[in-house]
């Protein structure tokens, strides 16, 4: 069983890094990397863990929303208006 998940962030190779890995068996402690800069590690209960993992679900499903949204707002036909004269 793998006991560290990594995962590369940003649109380019090196905007930065989330790493999650066990700690003492009953934590999760939580990294985050951008541009070489760290910031100091946290440490998750399950729970707390659990919270984090329903906001993400929560919020990733408003964001898709969200951009569906912008999608079907933008014009996709032609132009139908005319100048007046």
């Amino acid at each position: 069983m793998q006991h560290e998940v990594e995962i590369r962030t940003g649109r380019r190779e090196q905007d930065g890094q989330i790493r999650v890995s066990v700690f003492m068996d009953e934590l999760l402690a939580l990294t985050l990397e951008g541009h070489g800069e760290r910031a100091p590690t946290l440490l998750l209960t399950l729970e707390q863990a659990r919270r984090l993992q329903d906001a993400l679900a929560e919020l990733s499903l408003r964001a898709e929303s969200a951009a569906r949204k912008q999608k079907t707002d933008e014009w996709q036909g032609d132009e139908r208006r005319r100048r007046a004269s």
